[in-house]
Protein backbone atom coordinates (compact mmCIF):
# COMPACT_ATOMS: atom_id res chain seq x y z
CA UNK A 1 0.00 0.00 0.00
CA UNK A 2 1.40 3.36 -1.12
CA UNK A 3 1.21 6.00 1.70
CA UNK A 4 2.89 8.83 -0.17
CA UNK A 5 -0.27 10.62 -1.44
CA UNK A 6 -1.78 10.42 2.02
CA UNK A 7 1.40 11.79 3.60
CA UNK A 8 1.45 14.75 1.16
CA UNK A 9 -2.10 15.68 2.05
CA UNK A 10 -1.23 15.71 5.75
CA UNK A 11 1.82 17.97 5.17
CA UNK A 12 -0.23 20.43 3.07
CA UNK A 13 -2.94 20.53 5.72
CA UNK A 14 -0.30 21.54 8.27
CA UNK A 15 1.54 24.14 6.12
CA UNK A 16 -1.34 25.97 4.43
CA UNK A 17 -2.84 27.61 7.60
CA UNK A 18 0.61 28.83 8.66
CA UNK A 19 1.29 30.26 5.20
CA UNK A 20 -2.03 32.10 5.19
CA UNK A 21 -1.34 33.56 8.64
CA UNK A 22 2.10 34.76 7.49
CA UNK A 23 0.61 36.54 4.48
CA UNK A 24 -2.00 38.30 6.65
CA UNK A 25 0.72 39.42 9.11
CA UNK A 26 2.90 40.83 6.31
CA UNK A 27 0.02 42.79 4.82
CA UNK A 28 -1.11 44.10 8.23
CA UNK A 29 2.33 45.33 9.24
CA UNK A 30 3.10 46.93 5.88
CA UNK A 31 6.18 44.86 5.14
CA UNK A 32 5.55 45.18 1.42
CA UNK A 33 7.13 48.50 0.35
CA UNK A 34 5.25 50.14 -2.51
CA UNK A 35 7.73 53.00 -2.65
CA UNK A 36 5.05 55.57 -1.58
CA UNK A 37 3.25 55.15 -4.93
CA UNK A 38 -0.37 54.56 -5.68
CA UNK A 39 -1.72 52.05 -8.20
CA UNK A 40 -0.89 54.39 -11.04
CA UNK A 41 2.73 54.48 -9.93
CA UNK A 42 2.72 58.15 -8.85
CA UNK A 43 3.65 59.45 -5.36
CA UNK A 44 0.68 59.76 -2.91
CA UNK A 45 -0.24 63.42 -2.30
CA UNK A 46 -0.89 64.54 1.33
CA UNK A 47 -3.44 67.35 1.98
CA UNK A 48 -1.78 70.42 3.52
CA UNK A 49 -4.34 72.18 5.84
CA UNK A 50 -2.11 75.17 6.72
CA UNK A 51 0.49 76.86 4.53
CA UNK A 52 2.34 80.17 4.33
CA UNK A 53 1.77 82.03 1.07
CA UNK A 54 3.81 85.20 0.53
CA UNK A 55 4.17 85.58 4.28
CA UNK A 56 0.43 85.13 4.95
CA UNK A 57 -0.82 82.13 6.92
CA UNK A 58 -3.46 80.37 4.83
CA UNK A 59 -5.92 77.77 6.11
CA UNK A 60 -7.54 75.32 3.69
CA UNK A 61 -11.05 74.00 4.36
CA UNK A 62 -13.01 72.06 1.78
CA UNK A 63 -16.58 73.07 0.97
CA UNK A 64 -18.16 70.24 2.95
CA UNK A 65 -16.23 71.19 6.11
CA UNK A 66 -17.18 74.84 5.65
CA UNK A 67 -20.87 73.95 5.50
CA UNK A 68 -20.57 71.60 8.48
CA UNK A 69 -18.71 74.24 10.53
CA UNK A 70 -21.07 77.05 9.44
CA UNK A 71 -18.27 79.20 8.00
CA UNK A 72 -19.85 82.38 6.62
CA UNK A 73 -18.34 85.37 4.87
CA UNK A 74 -19.47 88.89 4.04
CA UNK A 75 -18.11 91.49 1.63
CA UNK A 76 -16.28 94.46 3.07
CA UNK A 77 -17.93 97.84 2.64
CA UNK A 78 -16.45 101.29 2.29
CA UNK A 79 -16.97 103.55 5.30
CA UNK A 80 -16.30 107.08 6.47
CA UNK A 81 -14.35 107.59 9.66
CA UNK A 82 -15.04 110.57 11.88
CA UNK A 83 -11.81 111.71 13.51
CA UNK A 84 -11.96 111.42 17.27
CA UNK A 85 -10.33 112.83 20.36
CA UNK A 86 -9.44 110.28 23.02
CA UNK A 87 -10.45 110.93 26.60
CA UNK A 88 -10.68 108.88 29.76
CA UNK A 89 -13.20 108.41 32.49
CA UNK A 90 -14.41 106.31 35.39
CA UNK A 91 -17.65 104.55 36.26
CA UNK A 92 -19.05 106.43 39.25
CA UNK A 93 -20.08 104.90 42.54
CA UNK A 94 -23.84 105.40 42.88
CA UNK A 95 -23.94 104.72 46.61
CA UNK A 96 -23.65 108.43 47.57
CA UNK A 97 -26.56 109.15 45.22
CA UNK A 98 -28.59 106.33 46.77
CA UNK A 99 -27.80 107.57 50.29
CA UNK A 100 -28.79 111.09 49.29
CA UNK A 101 -32.07 109.83 47.89
CA UNK A 102 -32.83 107.95 51.12
CA UNK A 103 -31.79 110.89 53.34
CA UNK A 104 -33.96 113.30 51.41
CA UNK A 105 -36.99 110.98 51.54
CA UNK A 106 -36.58 110.69 55.31
CA UNK A 107 -36.03 114.42 55.75
CA UNK A 108 -39.07 115.17 53.62
CA UNK A 109 -41.23 112.86 55.72
CA UNK A 110 -39.92 114.44 58.92
CA UNK A 111 -40.61 117.91 57.57
CA UNK A 112 -44.17 116.99 56.62
CA UNK A 113 -44.78 115.47 60.06
CA UNK A 114 -43.27 118.51 61.83
CA UNK A 115 -45.36 120.87 59.71
CA UNK A 116 -48.51 118.95 60.55
CA UNK A 117 -47.69 119.13 64.28
CA UNK A 118 -46.96 122.83 63.97
CA UNK A 119 -50.34 123.43 62.30
CA UNK A 120 -52.14 121.48 65.04
CA UNK A 121 -50.26 123.35 67.78
CA UNK A 122 -51.08 126.66 66.13
CA UNK A 123 -54.78 125.83 66.03
CA UNK A 124 -54.73 124.79 69.69
CA UNK A 125 -52.94 128.01 70.61
CA UNK A 126 -55.48 130.11 68.71
CA UNK A 127 -58.39 128.40 70.47
CA UNK A 128 -56.75 128.93 73.87
CA UNK A 129 -56.15 132.59 73.09
CA UNK A 130 -59.74 133.18 72.07
CA UNK A 131 -61.04 131.44 75.18
CA UNK A 132 -58.63 133.27 77.45
CA UNK A 133 -59.56 136.64 75.97
CA UNK A 134 -63.24 135.78 76.30
CA UNK A 135 -63.59 136.33 80.03
CA UNK A 136 -60.72 134.01 80.78
CA UNK A 137 -62.63 130.83 79.96
CA UNK A 138 -59.28 129.02 80.14
CA UNK A 139 -56.55 129.71 82.63
CA UNK A 140 -53.53 131.82 81.86
CA UNK A 141 -51.39 128.77 82.42
CA UNK A 142 -53.27 126.77 79.76
CA UNK A 143 -53.05 129.65 77.33
CA UNK A 144 -49.31 130.07 77.91
CA UNK A 145 -48.71 126.30 77.56
CA UNK A 146 -50.55 126.25 74.23
CA UNK A 147 -48.46 129.21 73.06
CA UNK A 148 -45.20 127.46 74.07
CA UNK A 149 -46.26 124.22 72.40
CA UNK A 150 -46.99 126.09 69.19
CA UNK A 151 -43.63 127.85 69.20
CA UNK A 152 -41.82 124.57 69.87
CA UNK A 153 -43.68 122.76 67.08
CA UNK A 154 -43.02 125.62 64.67
CA UNK A 155 -39.30 125.57 65.52
CA UNK A 156 -39.13 121.84 64.85
CA UNK A 157 -40.93 122.37 61.55
CA UNK A 158 -38.49 125.12 60.57
CA UNK A 159 -35.50 122.89 61.40
CA UNK A 160 -36.95 119.98 59.37
CA UNK A 161 -37.56 122.27 56.40
CA UNK A 162 -34.00 123.62 56.70
CA UNK A 163 -32.68 120.05 56.70
CA UNK A 164 -34.42 119.31 53.40
CA UNK A 165 -32.98 122.49 51.86
CA UNK A 166 -29.49 121.54 53.07
CA UNK A 167 -29.79 118.12 51.43
CA UNK A 168 -30.92 119.76 48.21
CA UNK A 169 -27.89 122.07 48.28
CA UNK A 170 -25.55 119.16 49.04
CA UNK A 171 -26.98 117.22 46.09
CA UNK A 172 -26.38 120.13 43.71
CA UNK A 173 -22.83 120.67 45.00
CA UNK A 174 -21.90 116.99 44.77
CA UNK A 175 -23.71 115.92 41.61
CA UNK A 176 -24.92 119.03 39.78
CA UNK A 177 -28.43 120.29 39.16
CA UNK A 178 -29.55 117.50 36.81
CA UNK A 179 -28.48 114.57 38.97
CA UNK A 180 -29.75 116.34 42.07
CA UNK A 181 -33.17 116.61 40.47
CA UNK A 182 -33.09 112.88 39.62
CA UNK A 183 -32.02 111.94 43.14
CA UNK A 184 -34.60 114.08 44.94
CA UNK A 185 -37.54 113.07 42.78
CA UNK A 186 -39.27 110.09 44.40
CA UNK A 187 -40.65 108.98 41.00
CA UNK A 188 -37.70 109.75 38.73
CA UNK A 189 -37.47 107.21 35.84
CA UNK A 190 -33.82 108.16 35.30
CA UNK A 191 -32.95 107.30 38.90
CA UNK A 192 -34.89 104.05 38.64
CA UNK A 193 -32.78 102.96 35.68
CA UNK A 194 -29.62 103.75 37.63
CA UNK A 195 -30.78 101.89 40.74
CA UNK A 196 -31.73 98.85 38.61
CA UNK A 197 -28.27 98.89 36.95
CA UNK A 198 -29.87 99.43 33.56
CA UNK A 199 -27.53 102.40 33.20
CA UNK A 200 -24.34 103.62 34.84
CA UNK A 201 -22.88 107.07 35.32
CA UNK A 202 -19.47 107.98 33.91
CA UNK A 203 -17.24 110.91 34.77
CA UNK A 204 -15.28 111.78 31.61
CA UNK A 205 -12.37 114.24 31.65
CA UNK A 206 -11.63 116.14 28.46
CA UNK A 207 -7.94 116.83 27.71
CA UNK A 208 -6.60 119.95 29.38
CA UNK A 209 -5.32 121.48 26.13
CA UNK A 210 -8.60 120.94 24.30
CA UNK A 211 -11.23 123.67 24.38
CA UNK A 212 -13.87 121.62 22.56
CA UNK A 213 -17.39 121.53 23.97
CA UNK A 214 -18.65 118.29 25.48
CA UNK A 215 -20.52 116.35 22.75
CA UNK A 216 -24.08 115.26 23.47
CA UNK A 217 -23.15 111.70 22.46
CA UNK A 218 -19.80 109.90 22.62
CA UNK A 219 -18.49 106.36 22.24
CA UNK A 220 -16.95 104.50 25.17
CA UNK A 221 -15.03 101.26 25.50
CA UNK A 222 -14.13 99.22 28.55
CA UNK A 223 -12.64 96.22 26.76
CA UNK A 224 -10.63 95.41 23.66
CA UNK A 225 -12.85 96.63 20.87
CA UNK A 226 -16.51 96.73 21.79
CA UNK A 227 -17.87 100.27 21.86
CA UNK A 228 -21.17 101.67 23.04
CA UNK A 229 -22.85 105.03 23.13
CA UNK A 230 -22.92 107.32 26.15
CA UNK A 231 -25.07 110.44 26.55
CA UNK A 232 -24.29 113.74 28.23
CA UNK A 233 -26.05 114.40 31.54
CA UNK A 234 -24.39 117.59 32.81
CA UNK A 235 -21.05 119.16 33.68
CA UNK A 236 -19.49 117.51 36.70
CA UNK A 237 -19.11 119.69 39.81
CA UNK A 238 -16.16 117.50 40.85
CA UNK A 239 -12.95 116.92 38.90
CA UNK A 240 -11.41 113.55 38.19
CA UNK A 241 -8.72 112.81 40.81
CA UNK A 242 -6.50 111.10 38.22
CA UNK A 243 -7.06 112.85 34.88
CA UNK A 244 -6.99 116.65 34.87
CA UNK A 245 -9.33 118.55 32.59
CA UNK A 246 -12.93 119.66 32.23
CA UNK A 247 -15.14 116.86 33.51
CA UNK A 248 -18.63 115.87 32.48
CA UNK A 249 -21.18 113.29 33.59
CA UNK A 250 -22.41 110.81 30.98
CA UNK A 251 -24.83 107.92 31.25
CA UNK A 252 -24.52 104.63 29.38
CA UNK A 253 -26.45 101.37 29.26
CA UNK A 254 -23.45 99.14 29.96
CA UNK A 255 -23.11 96.54 32.76
CA UNK A 256 -19.77 97.90 33.96
CA UNK A 257 -18.50 97.64 37.53
CA UNK A 258 -18.03 100.72 39.70
CA UNK A 259 -14.53 102.19 39.46
CA UNK A 260 -13.82 100.73 36.00
CA UNK A 261 -11.61 102.96 33.88
CA UNK A 262 -13.08 103.54 30.44
CA UNK A 263 -11.80 105.02 27.20
CA UNK A 264 -13.98 107.68 25.61
CA UNK A 265 -13.98 108.76 21.97
CA UNK A 266 -15.21 112.26 21.24
CA UNK A 267 -16.00 113.12 17.59
CA UNK A 268 -13.89 115.89 16.09
CA UNK A 269 -16.01 118.02 13.73
CA UNK A 270 -14.91 118.33 10.10
CA UNK A 271 -12.29 115.54 9.95
CA UNK A 272 -13.59 112.60 7.89
CA UNK A 273 -11.48 109.85 6.27
CA UNK A 274 -12.54 107.30 3.64
CA UNK A 275 -11.68 103.65 4.24
CA UNK A 276 -12.98 100.18 5.15
CA UNK A 277 -14.86 98.93 8.21
CA UNK A 278 -13.71 95.51 9.43
CA UNK A 279 -16.78 94.23 11.31
CA UNK A 280 -16.34 93.13 14.92
CA UNK A 281 -17.68 89.66 14.03
CA UNK A 282 -14.66 89.14 11.76
CA UNK A 283 -12.06 89.98 14.42
CA UNK A 284 -9.99 87.32 16.16
CA UNK A 285 -7.31 88.20 18.69
CA UNK A 286 -3.95 86.50 18.52
CA UNK A 287 -0.71 87.69 20.08
CA UNK A 288 -2.39 90.86 21.37
CA UNK A 289 -3.25 91.89 17.79
CA UNK A 290 -6.61 91.85 15.98
CA UNK A 291 -6.75 89.78 12.76
CA UNK A 292 -9.35 88.93 10.13
CA UNK A 293 -9.55 85.92 7.82
CA UNK A 294 -10.01 87.02 4.20
CA UNK A 295 -11.35 84.51 1.69
CA UNK A 296 -8.76 83.96 -1.04
CA UNK A 297 -10.73 81.42 -3.08
CA UNK A 298 -13.43 78.81 -2.49
CA UNK A 299 -11.38 76.77 -0.02
CA UNK A 300 -8.54 79.02 1.20
CA UNK A 301 -8.62 81.72 3.89
CA UNK A 302 -5.71 84.02 4.75
CA UNK A 303 -5.19 85.62 8.17
CA UNK A 304 -4.41 89.34 7.77
CA UNK A 305 -3.55 91.90 10.50
CA UNK A 306 -6.07 94.63 11.29
CA UNK A 307 -4.79 98.05 12.34
CA UNK A 308 -6.31 98.95 15.71
CA UNK A 309 -5.52 102.65 15.79
CA UNK A 310 -9.06 103.57 14.71
CA UNK A 311 -11.71 101.60 16.58
CA UNK A 312 -15.25 102.60 15.73
CA UNK A 313 -18.78 101.43 16.40
CA UNK A 314 -19.07 97.86 15.13
CA UNK A 315 -15.40 97.12 14.46
CA UNK A 316 -12.15 98.70 13.25
CA UNK A 317 -11.67 101.31 10.55
CA UNK A 318 -8.68 100.68 8.26
CA UNK A 319 -7.25 102.44 5.23
CA UNK A 320 -4.88 99.70 4.03
CA UNK A 321 -4.59 95.93 3.88
CA UNK A 322 -8.19 95.40 2.74
CA UNK A 323 -10.35 96.50 -0.20
CA UNK A 324 -14.10 96.92 -0.69
CA UNK A 325 -15.99 93.76 -1.68
CA UNK A 326 -13.25 91.44 -0.43
CA UNK A 327 -14.94 88.76 1.64
CA UNK A 328 -14.00 88.19 5.28
CA UNK A 329 -15.12 85.42 7.63
CA UNK A 330 -17.79 86.74 10.01
CA UNK A 331 -18.86 83.40 11.46
CA UNK A 332 -16.34 80.70 12.29
CA UNK A 333 -13.19 82.85 12.33
CA UNK A 334 -12.22 81.46 15.73
CA UNK A 335 -12.57 77.94 14.32
CA UNK A 336 -10.13 78.82 11.53
CA UNK A 337 -7.67 80.11 14.11
CA UNK A 338 -8.04 76.90 16.10
CA UNK A 339 -7.41 74.86 12.94
CA UNK A 340 -4.35 76.96 12.19
CA UNK A 341 -2.93 76.48 15.69
CA UNK A 342 -3.80 72.77 15.90
CA UNK A 343 -0.62 70.62 16.21
CA UNK A 344 0.40 69.41 12.76
CA UNK A 345 3.31 69.48 10.38
CA UNK A 346 4.99 72.89 10.25
CA UNK A 347 3.35 75.17 7.65
CA UNK A 348 5.33 75.01 4.43
CA UNK A 349 6.18 78.31 2.69
CA UNK A 350 4.98 78.66 -0.86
Amino acid sequence: MDLRPHTKRIILAILLPGLAAAIVWILATGKFDTGGKDKAGTPAAATQAVAIVNGVTVVMLDSATQIQSDIRTEPLLAANYQAETAAYGTVLDLQPLVDLHARYATALADADAAQAMAVAAQQEYQRSRVLYQDNQNVSLKTYQAAHAAYQSAQARSDIAALNTRNIQAAARLQFGATLARWALDAHSPELTRLLNRQEVLLRVALPLDDDMAAPAQIQISANQYRRQSAYLVSPSPQSDPVVQGSTFIYRAAVPTATGTNIAAYLPTPGQITRGILIPAAAIVWYGGQPWAYRQIDATHFGRYPVAQQSPMQGGFFVTQGFKPQQRVVVNGAQLLLSEELRPQAAPRPI
